[in-house]
């Protein structure tokens, strides 16, 4: 006799975060992690806060990043709402939890200054971080984010941070948008960056700095814009994917040197996979388009279908010449 299967709903208690039950305003403390809140325009807002709860938020970016830190939960989160200008920085990966995520309440907003013009907005020295939805206002002397890679102590390492959906702001005057040390598995996707201009030209959206102590490798710079800036991106790299990217080569008010170059440095960028960009202007050397020796550059489309490195179709078929 073939009787019926009964299933029971399971009953569960109220859990945080959830309308209608316990807590409709969102997860606070978990032993696992952390949510901070900052929200420098809220009357209520103080760095003596807990910054647990969003009507009671801190001031800064800073005292969360150090709160954090100073619970070491790897997986919190601090969601900024307003925030005034600063230059935050991390402490190194030996001091810090991995894998927080520093996000903005919406696309690209609030909007990220440094208070020094010589500082970066943001200097990541740990591993794992994601920053997201945030318009990062450039500093004449420094960058946006600085990813760095033992350059300032051994344990500053920012390896597997990610960079999603910001608007780097040049401003006309800025010097960066972002430098990486040598921090290797970055990824950096779904950005727009525009107007990096200063008195020498040499304003750039995207850099390796002169002197790293590696050479990054493993980075996915995928789905970016760049737009009127005296460099694009002069990144050297090894191993590393360049997807999906639009790069205008003259813009409305600047034109770009370095349009897209993956081998400056000594130990030079190569084996890197460029594929699905969309290049503007001259694809060549001279139209500061530069590969490594083994880069592949296949399945781009290209604006310069008189070289011989570009189908009739606008498609790259080769790494550009000289």
């Amino acid at each position: 006799m073939n009787l019926p299967l009964l299933r029971m709903y399971p009953i569960y208690p109220g859990q945080w975060g959830v309308p209608g039950l316990d807590n409709e305003l969102g997860i606070r403390s978990l032993p696992q992690s952390t949510v901070l809140y900052v929200d420098y325009d809220n009357a209520a807002a103080n760095d003596n806060n807990d910054g647990t709860d969003p009507n009671f938020p801190l001031s800064t970016v800073q005292e969360a990043v150090d709160k954090v830190c100073a619970k070491n939960l790897d997986h919190s989160v601090i969601v900024v709402r307003s925030m005034t200008a600063e230059s935050v920085v991390t402490p190194a990966y030996t001091d810090a939890p991995s894998y927080v995520k520093i996000v903005g309440m919406g696309r690209y907003s609030p909007s990220w200054a440094s208070d020094n013009a010589a500082l970066p907005c943001l200097d990541l020295r740990c591993v794992g971080w994601t920053v997201e939805n945030f318009r990062f206002l450039a500093p004449t002397g420094a960058s946006c984010i600085e990813l760095r890679y033992t350059d300032t102590g051994a344990n500053a390492i920012s390896i597997r941070t990610q960079i999603r959906n910001c608007y780097f702001d040049g401003q006309t005057t800025g010097l960066a948008g972002i430098i990486t040390h040598g921090a290797y598995d970055v990824w950096i996707v779904d950005n727009f960056f525009s107007l990096f201009h200063n008195a020498g030209g040499t304003a750039t959206a995207l850099l390796t700095g002169t002197t790293p102590l590696a050479i990054p490798y493993r980075n996915h710079v995928i789905g970016n814009t760049f737009m009127d800036n005296d460099n694009n991106i002069d990144m050297t790299c090894n191993g590393s994917r360049f997807m999906g990217n639009v790069i205008q080569a003259t813009g409305y008010a600047y034109t770009a040197t370095v349009n897209l170059r993956t081998n400056l440095i000594a130990s030079p960028g190569d084996d890197n996979i460029v594929t699905g960009n969309f290049f503007e202007g001259d694809y060549s050397n001279a139209g500061g388009y530069i590969s490594g020796a083994n880069d592949m550059w296949v399945g781009n489309i290209a604006e310069d279908t008189a070289e011989a490195e570009v189908g009739d179709n606008g498609i790259t078929i080769a790494i550009p010449a000289a």
